[in-house]
Formats: structure tokens, sequence, C-alpha cells
């Protein structure tokens, strides 16, 4: 039955998207995130989704006429310098086919990324594709929460078999990077801001909808320790204390935190006590010494290679050849990997690879850090800012992860780079208000999180909240 209604799916979207050629980039990220093929058991299982709905966007790319100029910016430019660089180290890669085989599978991803800007523009469209993101993986956050609390956290949470989030690390990244998404998305339909998404259902049900999210939030929340990936979980550590300043009566929070734990008696469970644990004792735990053998043979690639580092699937040449490189041997043959997005582009790359990427990520972080500090001064409009903060945040958490995950070339990673382009030409191309609320207007309590009340004049260093009316009439850039 499932593969019969995704087949539906796929035949109403197709000529839906030559229509109108920005809902395949909500379809592209639908298939990439939510994986809905390996959901399926027969004829749909594995189909390639995400060749039928990119070739559809870019033909209805050439029929469309509200498309927008490419944006030539800071961090479209470094995209296009990572694909040049990427192309030139694949020309010296060691393993000269698989590395060229890869850089096609990643000009796929930036092509999209590039696609992205000129589709998406304006309050609608940006929201949709946000809450698009945010549903694909919340779902799997939804789901893993509750086996969690089923479970007792006892086993691990993990993505669709066959799909590149099936493993336990990947879809904790996954859902790491949209936990601060699913929060603004909950206080964007509780408090009602003023968002016109054109369909009415939501308007009338946004009550409801935002305390659904809220629930999403903590199962999301719970979720992600139960992956048992400790990359996530350093990555929760990182971004925790940045979602808890963002949000509203702060203490009670704290105050109900302590009445579990002391009181009833709230603890984690053993099995993950006992796999966080291992950060200490990392010497005595072999996938952690796999981690540093892994970034010692990355660096001595790189030391041979500086400028080129050893290409894409360098690992395809084998066992022999990557030990080779290694400072110490250890007693396991495991999945030849540089565990880490930071080392795995060192030894693929070289130097000037990482330089680049690292350019590209300061760039993308501090486009969204304006944005999420001026817009709503100059705009008058809370849901920019507020998902800009939420975009930096997810971005905190994926940098922090990536030191310990393979995950450099994950499509949701330039789905934010793409948006960080998207807001900051809205946010340069949109009509000033006329003035600066002085003061919040009251709002209806966040039961989860929300930004504290301020009464005074909004500043550059502070979120704060303003309500309105969820869809109601279209904001002056609508």
């Amino acid at each position: 039955m499932r593969d019969y209604l995704l087949a539906l799916i796929v035949v109403v979207l197709v000529p839906l998207i030559v229509r109108y050629a920005w809902i395949g980039i909500l379809a592209w990220f639908w298939v990439g995130l939510f994986a809905p093929q390996w959901h399926t058991w027969t004829f749909m299982r594995g189909a390639p989704l995400a060749t039928y709905f990119g070739g559809a966007t870019l033909i209805a790319l050439f029929l469309a006429k509200d498309r927008k100029p490419f944006p030539f910016t800071r961090e479209t430019v470094m995209l296009f310098a990572l694909a040049a660089y990427f192309a030139m180290t694949s020309h010296f890669a060691v393993n000269s086919s698989g590395a060229w085989d890869f850089w096609i599978h990643f000009m796929k991803i930036l092509l999209i990324t590039f696609i992205t800007p000129l589709l998406i523009y304006g309050e609608r469209r940006m929201v949709w594709l946000l809450l698009v993101i945010t549903a694909s993986l919340a779902f799997y956050g939804f789901k893993g929460g509750i086996f969690a609390l089923q479970t007792g956290g006892a086993h691990m949470v993990l993505g669709p078999v066959g799909s590149y989030l099936s493993g336990n690390t990947y879809i904790g990244l996954a859902m790491l990077m949209v936990l601060p998404l699913i929060l603004t998305s909950a206080r964007m339909f509780h408090q009602g801001w003023a968002v016109d998404l054109g369909f009415e259902p939501l308007r009338r049900f946004s009550l409801p909808i935002g305390w659904f999210l809220y629930g999403v939030f903590w199962l999301t929340a719970i979720a992600i320790l139960a992956t048992h990936s400790r990359g996530a979980f350093v990555g929760l550590l990182a971004i925790v204390p940045l979602l808890f300043w963002h949000m509203q009566k702060k203490w009670l929070m704290v105050l109900v935190g302590f009445f579990l734990i002391a009181v009833v008696g709230v603890t984690a469970p053993e099995p993950l006590v006992e796999r966080w644990q291992t950060i200490e004792t990392y010497e005595e735990d072999t996938s952690a010494m796999q981690r540093i053998q892994s970034w010692g043979i990355a660096w001595n690639m790189a030391m041979e290679r500086p400028l080129t580092g050893m290409g894409f699937r360098n690992s395809a040449l084998g066992y022999e050849w990557w030990i080779g490189y290694a400072n110490f041997e250890g007693g396991w043959r495991h999945v030849l990997s540089p565990h880490s997005v930071y080392f795995g582009i060192l030894g693929q790359h070289g130097f000037g690879g990482l330089a680049v990427f690292l350019l590209l990520m300061a760039f993308t972080f501090h486009t969204l850090n304006r944005v999420r500090r001026t817009a709503r001064k100059r705009t008058g409009e809370i849901w920019l800012s507020e998902y800009a903060w939420a975009l930096q945040i997810g971005l905190v958490g994926y940098l922090i992860s990536g030191i310990f995950l393979d995950v450099a070339y994950f499509n949701l990673l330039y789905a934010f780079i793409a948006l960080a382009v998207i807001m900051r030409r809205e946010l340069e191309q949109a009509p000033q208000a006329a003035t600066a609320p002085a003061s919040d207007p009251p709002t209806e309590p966040d039961p989860a999180s929300g930004p504290d009340p301020d009464p005074e004049p909004v500043r550059a260093d502070k979120d704060t909240v303003m309500s309105g009316t969820l869809m109601g009439p279209s904001s002056p850039r609508a």
C-alpha cells in the first residue's frame, strides 16, 4: 500500500513541479531528508526519487518566469571555489575514477543549492521550505522519542534502513541540526506570528499545531540521546545552553528538572550512561581509538600532499594502503573512514580544501548572525530573525558534532547555506520598517520555550518575540 501511495505522490508532484518550479525544491529536500522510498517494501523501494524531482525542477527552471537572478554573495562564491577545488583534487586523486564519481554526486547537491535561491524567495516560499525540512526530520524525532520512552532507552534509535541516515550517528546529527527549527516552528504556530502560508487549515489549527510541535521538540531531544551517538551527544551539549538562553520560564524548567531527578528519581538509562562514560576513558574504547587512528592517517596524508590531498574515496585502495599512513595499528579492521568532517576534508583535499570549507562555514555563520540580529529591527518581521537564529544554532551543532562524524557532504548542511543566502537577500531587499517596535506586545505564554519578554527597545544583541496572526493578512513583502 505504501508503494502505491508513494507512486501516486510522485505522479501528482512531477507535473505540479513543471508548473510551479519552486515546489520541486521542496520535493527534492523532502526525499533527500525523509527518504520515503526506504519506507516502502516492493517496487518503490530505493527508487531514485531525487532524480525524478531534480529533473522536473531543472525543466521547470527554464520554463519559469518568476525566478530570481542568481545571488553572487560570498557564500555562493565560496561554493564555486569549493566545487573547483574538489575538481582539482579529483584530477590528482589516488583513486581517480572513484573520485570523479563522487565529485559528480557532490555536484548534484551543489546544483540544487545553487538553484534554490533562484526559486525560493519571499515569506511564503521560504517558510514552506523551512517547514518541509523541519518536518522531514522531526518525523524521526517524534517516532524515535516515543520508541526511546517505550524501551527505556535500551535500544538505539536508527534512521531508515538503506538511506544515508540509516546509521545512529547520521540520524542523530540530522535531528540535532533541526532541533532549533522545530522549536522555532512551534513558537511560530503557538504565538501566531504574522506569516502568510496561504493554507487556511494551518491558520485555523495553529494553536494545537504549536502544542504538538513543542511535544515533538522534547521527543526529538530524547531521540537524539537515544541514538547512543557520542558525536550527537557532544553537539547537543554544545547547543543546549544556547537553546536554554532563548527560552522563557527558564527557572521553572530547572525546578521541573530538579523535581524529576531528585524526587521522582528519573535517571538516564544504564546503556546510555555507559556509552557516554567512554568519552572520559577513550583510551580503553575501541571506537574512540579508531577515530584517533583515522585522524592521524588523514593528517599524514595531508602532510604528504598538502594542496591536493588524496582525493575522494581514497579508502577504496584498501586497508593495507590506508594503514600505511597510520601512527599506530590497533587490533581491529574497521570501515575506513576519517570519522571527522575536518580530518576527512584534510585527508581528501589537503589544507587548501579545508581552508575553503572553513571559510564557507564562517561566512554562512556570520550571515545568519547578521540576519538574526537585524531582521526584526529593519523589517518588523519576527519570523526571519527567529529562523535565522534556529539555522545558526543548528549550524553550531553540526560544527561541533562534525569533529567526530564524517558528514562533510550532507545535503542538509548545504540547505542551510542556501537558506542563509536567501535570508540575506530578503533582508537587503525588504522595505524598511517605519519604526522599530518600542516594546513587545503581550503574547500568550510559551509553554516550552520562547524569548524572554523584554520591555526595552529592540537591540541587536537580544532576540525578542513579536506576536501576530499566523497566515493572516500578508506582510508588506509577501
